[in-house]
């Protein structure tokens, strides 16, 4: 049995994930497991790489449809053995040490569920990456953990998984919150250990209205969680204040007919 298992996500990414592949064959921790999992490219040359590399140690999952990659993650995950889970997208790249310093982390401290570390940015953008501390109360806000983290096994199963209802981005945010949800402490490694490539067409460009959009479904998706950190304004003393306001009234009797007559244009 395999210590860790790294899941790399396969769609399109033609010679890109030999480059992926080869980042986790040179770990200086070498109990690995490699699952690669595509969701159905249609890439001549991506097919043609991994029908190559199915013919060695490494497991190769080809799904017969195109399901996103909060389900192809899922499944790849469920379909491997090991005590750790590494995800590694097939464009991005991991330092030589980082799953051997990561392991360490995880085996000696116990309330930790989740290893991140800094990220270099490379490809269409470079740089440093810039990033919150990886704290709860931070992260119901955005995302500062990298979705190339070592976290258990068994903190994945008392998880549902990624959600499919993530499909068009921010799976990775949300999944975080799911999994810390219930306690638990992220910790960063201080070096860059994670190289993050950045295309001009990234899924993680998203437009203002698509981004509110997943923000919303974050919320719907973990509104306990949001309720024990933010005050709920309904319920509030000062929103009491606010609707029994001379002021508040006023202003409603105003706008009644103005809003009476948009209604009627819609």
């Amino acid at each position: 049995m395999k210590d860790v298992s790294v899941v790399i996500t396969s769609y399109n990414k033609g010679k890109l994930i030999q480059e992926a592949l080869d980042s986790v064959k040179n770990q200086t921790f070498k109990n690995v497991e490699i699952i690669i999992i595509d969701d159905l490219s249609t890439d001549k040359d991506t097919l043609l790489i991994l029908a190559e590399i199915a013919k060695t140690d490494i497991k190769v999952i080809l799904l017969d449809k195109n399901i996103g990659v909060s389900e192809t993650r899922n499944i790849g995950i469920r379909q491997s053995e090991g005590k750790y889970i590494l995800l590694l997208d097939g464009d991005d790249k991991i330092a030589p040490s980082y799953i051997e310093k990561a392991v360490k982390v995880l085996e000696s401290n116990p309330e930790i569920k989740v290893v991140s570390s800094e990220v270099e940015l490379f490809g269409y953008m470079k740089g440093k990456m810039s990033l919150a501390e990886p704290l709860i109360e931070n992260l119901i806000a955005q995302n500062s953990i990298i979705i190339s983290s070592l976290f258990r096994r068994a903190d994945f199963d008392m998880t549902k998984g990624f959600n499919k209802n993530m499909n068009e981005g921010l799976e990775d945010w949300d999944f975080w919150l799911s999994m810390l949800e219930n306690g638990g402490e992220v910790y960063r490694i201080p070096e860059i250990m994670f190289y993050y490539r950045i295309s001009k067409k990234s899924r993680n460009n998203l437009d203002a209205e698509k981004l509110r959009r997943l923000r919303r479904l974050i919320y719907e998706n973990h509104k306990e969680l949001y309720a024990s950190y933010l005050l709920d304004p309904v319920n509030s003393f000062e929103y009491s204040l606010l609707v029994n306001s001379r002021e508040y009234r006023i202003g409603k009797f105003l706008l009644k007919p103005l809003r009476s007559f948009i209604s009627k244009l819609r």
